[in-house]
């Protein structure tokens, strides 16, 4: 099956986009760039609404309702366009739009690639399966996701990101594992002296 063209690895010499510099940067070496569009139906689907707004707003010559009627759809379209990964030495940083974790790789306990059923987490999108897990995924992943068990101050937490290429997101969050600094090691009690 050939590669998506929305795909983007990392490549020498490549350099993110102008939203990865400002909002994703990665710490340490970045070891996976993802950025895939949503397919062409949904953006499809998103011009209809705007048509539909445009011309009914025309048809009723109410023109002052285009200001209320496009704007929010247009900010809908752009929040849900594109789906972006960034794997560094430092996080996991997921965004859908303007939306998404940030998982520090130290706290990351387990990363696993996983078959799913879309309807199981209710579509696509950003969504809540309950039990502090949320899937992040867009139509055209395949039915793939890369499952992260995390932890923070609030306890265990499952972060599923929707992705063909899984496999590969599994092995650069396992890179990034091994390029931690070792944990400081405690040092040896000294003997009791009594």
């Amino acid at each position: 099956m050939p590669e998506p063209k929305d795909l983007v690895p990392v490549e020498a010499g490549r350099t993110p986009d102008l939203y990865e510099r400002k909002y994703m940067p990665g710490e340490g070496v970045v070891l996976y760039r993802d950025k895939r569009r949503a397919p062409w139906q949904l953006q499809a689907l998103f011009a209809a609404s705007g048509l539909t707004v445009l011309i009914a707003t025309i048809a009723s010559g109410q023109l002052w309702a285009l200001a209320i009627g496009l704007p929010p759809l247009m900010i809908i379209w752009l929040l849900f366009a594109v789906l972006r990964v960034t794997i560094s030495e430092g996080h996991v940083n997921v965004q859908y739009g303007l939306f998404g974790p940030k998982i520090p790789i130290s706290a990351i306990e387990k990363a696993e690639a996983i078959s799913y059923d879309w309807k199981t987490y209710g579509g696509w999108g950003i969504r809540y399966a309950g039990h502090r897990e949320w899937m992040y995924n867009m139509p055209g992943d395949g039915g793939r996701a890369v499952r992260i068990t995390w932890r923070d101050a609030k306890g265990t937490r499952i972060t599923a990101i929707g992705n063909r290429h899984a496999e590969a997101l599994v092995s650069a969050i396992r890179q990034a594992q091994t390029a931690l600094p070792a944990s400081p090691t405690r040092p040896a009690l000294p003997p009791d002296e009594r």
